[in-house]
């Protein structure tokens, strides 16, 4: 419930919202999330599949129950893909990117926005400079080394701790002899002085792919050059299941 999230701490700067898959930077009071991917619904009815339409309603709730659990009004960061369709701006991103910046807008506990473009993030920018919302290129600064790119491409700034988006990943688990799909979280190290934070995806359609120890397998090129890609260390971040440190990709996948 709102107001009910422990914040868990991964590191003296980076705090996990628990349940929820956003991070936050308590050096850069930030709260940083990826992959909302609104619009997917009406991307999906010209398939012709039909879904509800939650996306909108469901990222603000998480963004309210983020919100509460924090001590402070925090700088909102959307680390890529807002929207989903890559062509255009449709109809129904272009009403609820706008609904959502309204809400951002009027919320006292955030004090402002941030978008960092995705490779979904086409067509937005007039949309998002209406709405007072600043559209990052590559990569935004938030604080003490930690830095949020979308994680499509290789940021141009340098970093000990980037925070990406773009993988959407998850784990399957045997829960009771069904085996249940999970978002998690990764802590990838890169070297001794650097690491990645993968974040899982906040769109309520995007259930994620899962992992493995193969690479190539990756979108994120940072992620295909990871030579300690087994040695990540995995959260699961679930609001019924909550968030847990599982330990290493390695032993995760083998356990």
């Amino acid at each position: 419930m709102a107001g009910g999230r422990r914040l868990i701490d991964v590191d003296s700067s980076l705090s996990l919202v628990e349940g929820l898959p956003v991070i936050v930077d308590k050096s850069s009071s930030s709260l940083v999330l990826a992959d909302i991917h609104l619009g997917y619904e009406s991307a999906l009815a010209s398939t012709g599949v039909f879904l509800p339409r939650i996306q909108l309603r469901s990222a603000i709730r998480l963004l309210s129950e983020s919100l509460s659990a924090l001590p402070w009004p925090a700088r909102v960061v959307i680390d890529g893909d807002l929207k989903h369709v890559f062509e255009k701006l449709t109809r129904q991103e272009r009403a609820e990117i706008a609904r959502l910046g309204r809400w951002l807008a009027t919320d006292s506990r955030v004090k402002e926005a941030i978008v960092v473009r995705g490779n979904h993030d086409t067509f937005v920018a007039p949309l998002l400079r209406d709405l007072g919302i600043e559209l990052v290129e590559d990569c935004l600064e938030l604080g003490r080394g930690v830095v949020a790119a979308h994680g499509h491409k290789r940021p141009g700034c340098e970093f000990e701790t980037l925070i990406i988006g773009h993988e959407h990943p998850a784990i399957q688990v045997d829960v009771g002899g069904a085996r249940v799909k999970l978002p998690v979280l990764l802590d990838v190290p890169l070297d001794e002085e650097s690491h990645v934070i993968v974040l899982p995806a906040a769109g309520a359609y995007q259930t994620g792919r899962s992992l493995g120890l193969d690479r190539g397998g990756y979108l994120s090129p940072l992620l295909k050059d990871a030579e300690n890609l087994g040695d990540a260390e995995v959260w699961v971040v679930d609001e019924e299941a909550g968030t847990m440190r599982l330990g290493p990709l390695r032993y995760v996948l083998t356990a």
